[in-house]
């Protein structure tokens, strides 16, 4: 795979990203067992978390589009996995 997908992967997360923060993605947020989720997280905060995560994970896919080595393509997957665990501990904790 090419730089293009590494630029249309970084583009839908930066465009999901903006989506979340701004109101406006509580359609990317559906799915599941919805009544038990509103009755355990608060919605738009798990919102907000998950569009910060992924406007770094776009970020992130963006810079690593442009860095060709195979140290930092390293550690643009231990940052990856980075960001899920903290928004996981973050969802867990305080929405």
């Amino acid at each position: 795979m090419g730089k293009e997908f590494d630029y249309f992967l970084a583009g839908i997360a930066l465009v999901c990203g903006i989506l979340l923060l701004s109101g406006h993605g509580e359609i990317l947020m559906r799915g599941g067992n919805e009544r038990e989720r509103n009755k355990k997280y608060d919605q738009k905060k798990m919102e907000r978390a998950c569009g910060v995560a992924a406007l770094v994970l776009g970020v992130a896919t963006l810079v690593d589009s442009y860095m060709g080595s195979v140290p930092f393509t390293i550690g643009y997957v231990i940052f990856i996995v980075l960001i899920f665990a903290v928004l996981i501990y973050y969802i867990k904790k305080h929405c």
